[in-house]
């Protein structure tokens, strides 16, 4: 009998162990809190009836667990009257067995859900009956069910015949943020029923904010209804027109800052005058010297048609962004990115050359083998160094046939062959052309088997090309990182212009925007020049 007893006992403490938790966690809420909760609960109740058809104006009076609201009349708006007869008329949802609901069912239902669940909540806090948190949390379960159920119905876009239903237009435009509103307690509902599966130090916190935020948004949906209707006071239209004197004075007073800033700058320039025509003649001389090196890279191409579009380039880009602006802001905009492309142009035909150069050498460097041997092959068949770059210009082809081919006219015209070869080196980037010419320059100096000397380049270019695709494979990845890097803000932002142009335009038009987007742009670039540093490596 004793051990019976003892099995009883433990049983008990048993079961008390695992209820304990549920029934704490139902009843972590104060004495306080259950009042709003039952005030919200009235609330909903009233909102309930204000949408029963069958019910005649009446009003009702809020409870004394509402505080300082507690007497308060609330009465049907008078508004909501016609607004009722309506709703009621869209019939909007079919289903079997229980028969065609209209908006207004849709409308008494979201409420009712919300009455019960916070009906729920405060039976939980009872302290003379047992909470059985399977039971409790159940209920909460089928409390959000029904309310997205209801929820989706509501937000559904209804075509009936040529006219489209939109019932979150109902009610003067309030539908719209009471389904917000809505919504936002359906999340609480949701975060109701996680606190039970949460860990129990905290159950009781999180049960207790999710049941206090739907009643926040429950007395919030109070004061929607009864509220001014979105669009309360829509602005006259009239009062964003604008008269041809006052259309006259602003487009004075925009050509006026323009004709200014220009002044402006004029002055300037004119008080450096000196210093910018003898910039401008260094320049004209610089423009000679990069003209003969096109030509020396078989380009024919005038540097000012580069200097002067890139200015035209930056010109158009400026405009845009100037149009888009609009008023003194715009002009400054344009003349700025017309400044900058002004520098860029003054650099742009060393970077062209340079690019050409690059490029060139390339090309150079993979047919440079192949003249190698074309090259040997000649001296052992008894020609001289000159017939073989004669046999190269001859056989192969350009930009290598072109290179050599130039070399020998040079030659026949005079030119010392060594002068000659310093020249080619001089027009083409190319670190194995430069060995390659500096080995045939010593043996016409000293003397030496020049064929041995090819077969061992022919080898060493034929190492270091397998090298230099072996690096190229695995710095790939970091090349495309830094293409990446440098590319996608300029897309996001780009396609932030797409949907939202008028913000992304005000915002980058400000003193804060066009600093922010100078800011980024400089470390992008450094962001591009760090990685592309990281993935060279040099054979």
């Amino acid at each position: 009998m004793t051990r019976k007893i003892q099995a009883i006992c433990w049983s008990i403490l048993f079961a008390a162990a695992l209820w304990a938790p549920g029934a704490a966690q139902a009843r972590a809420l104060s004495k306080q809190d259950l009042s709003r909760i039952q005030c919200t609960q009235e609330k909903m109740r009233i909102l309930a009836e204000f949408f029963d058809v069958s019910k005649p104006t009446q009003v009702y009076t809020l409870p004394t667990v509402c505080g300082a609201a507690a007497g308060r009349e609330v009465k049907r708006p008078e508004w909501f009257t016609s607004e009722l007869e309506r709703m009621d008329k869209n019939k909007v949802v079919y289903v079997p067995d229980e028969g065609t609901y209209s908006e207004v069912d849709l409308w008494r239902q979201a409420f009712s859900n919300v009455y019960l669940f916070l009906g729920r909540a405060a039976e939980s806090m009872d302290p003379n009956k047992p909470v059985v948190l399977e039971q409790l949390s159940r209920g909460f379960v089928g409390n959000r069910i029904n309310l997205m159920a209801t929820l989706d119905r509501l937000n559904k876009d209804l075509l009936r015949g040529q006219q489209l239903l939109i019932m979150k237009d109902s009610m003067d435009g309030r539908a719209r943020s009471m389904l917000a509103t809505f919504e936002l307690i359906n999340s609480e509902f949701f975060s109701t029923i996680e606190s039970f599966s949460s860990p129990i130090s905290q159950r009781e916190n999180k049960y207790r904010q999710s049941v206090m935020g739907v009643v926040v948004l429950g007395n919030q949906l109070f004061s929607e209804f009864l509220g001014t209707a979105i669009p309360a006071n829509p602005p006259d239209p009239k009062i964003y027109n604008t008269t041809p004197a006052e259309r006259l004075v602003s487009f004075f007073m925009l050509v006026l800052g323009s004709a200014l800033a220009g002044l402006a700058v004029y002055w300037l320039l004119e008080n450096k005058r000196d210093n910018i025509l003898k910039l401008v003649e260094e320049y004209k001389q610089k423009s000679v010297v990069w003209a003969e090196d096109f030509n020396r890279q078989f380009v024919t191409i005038d540097v000012k048609y580069i200097v002067f579009g890139t200015v035209g380039l930056f010109a158009f880009f400026g405009l845009l962004l100037g149009l888009m602006a609009g008023g003194f802001t715009g002009v400054f905009l344009f003349l700025l990115v017309v400044f900058l492309g002004a520098v860029v142009s003054i650099r742009m035909p060393m970077a062209v050359l340079d690019a050409l150069k690059k490029s060139r050498g390339k090309r150079v460097n993979k047919q440079l083998m192949d003249a190698l041997i074309l090259l040997s092959n000649s001296l052992r068949s008894g020609m001289d160094i000159v017939q073989g770059f004669e046999l190269v210009s001859r056989d192969m082809l350009p930009p290598i046939s072109d290179e050599f081919g130039l070399v020998i006219k040079n030659y026949r015209l005079g030119t010392p062959f060594e002068k000659a070869l310093d020249g080619l080196s001089d027009r083409v980037e190319s670190r194995m052309l430069a060995y390659i010419i500096k080995a045939i320059i010593i043996q016409r100096q000293v003397g030496g088997n020049l064929t041995v000397i090819f077969a061992r380049l022919v080898e060493n270019i034929r190492e270091e090309s397998k090298l230099e695709e072996k690096l190229q494979a695995m710095t790939a990845q970091q090349k495309i990182q830094s293409i990446v890097v440098s590319i996608m803000p300029f897309v996001m932002m780009f396609v932030m212009f797409i949907f939202n142009p008028t913000q992304m335009i005000s915002f980058y038009t400000s003193g804060v925007g066009f600093f922010v987007f100078v800011f980024c742009v400089i470390w992008i670039a450094i962001g591009m020049k760090v990685l592309k540093k990281m993935g060279e490596v040099r054979v």
